[in-house]
C-alpha cells in the first residue's frame, strides 16, 4: 500500500511538472503548480489515514468480540486481563490514527485554500498583463 501511495505521489508530481504551461513560467504559475502538488499529496495522505483508521477500528471490534467470548466462556482472569490490555492498546492506536487523519484533513483544507488564493492571484496577474499589452 505504501509503495502504491509513493508511486501515486511521484506520478502526480511528474504530471504536474509536465503539464506546466511552457509559455507562462512566472512565479505565480509556479506557486499554483506547487500548491496543486501539495494538495494532491495531502489527499493521498488522508486516504492512507482513512484506511489505517478503518483497519484499527476493525481490530478494536475484533478485540471486543474476543473479550466478550472469553467472558461468556468464563475464561481465566489472566486471559481477560490480557484481552483488556490488548483492547486498550488498540483503542489508543485508533485514537492516535484518528487524530492524525483529522490533522491531515485540516492541512488539506488549508492547502486547498492557498491553492485557490494563488489561482486568483495568477488570474488577476494575467488580466493585468493582458490589459498592459492592449494599451
Amino acid at each position: 500500500m505504501m509503495r502504491r501511495m509513493l508511486f501515486g505521489i511521484a506520478a502526480g508530481l511528474l504530471l504536474v511538472s509536465v503539464g506546466a504551461r511552457a509559455d507562462d513560467s512566472d512565479a505565480a504559475d509556479q506557486k499554483v503548480a506547487t500548491d496543486k502538488s501539495t494538495v494532491e499529496s495531502d489527499i493521498s495522505k488522508v486516504k492512507a489515514d482513512k484506511a489505517k483508521v478503518k483497519a484499527d477500528h476493525e481490530k478494536v471490534v475484533d478485540d471486543r468480540q474476543q473479550l466478550a467470548k472469553d467472558r461468556a466462556a468464563h475464561a481465566a482472569t489472566s486471559v481477560l486481563e490480557a484481552d483488556k490490555a490488548t483492547l486498550a492498546a488498540d483503542r489508543s492506536t485508533l485514537k492516535t490514527d484518528f487524530q492524525q487523519e483529522q490533522a491531515d484533513k485540516k492541512q488539506r483544507r488549508e492547502d486547498r485554500r492557498e491553492l485557490a488564493k494563488d489561482r486568483r492571484a495568477d488570474r488577476r496577474e494575467d488580466r493585468h498583463d493582458r490589459r498592459q499589452n492592449h494599451k
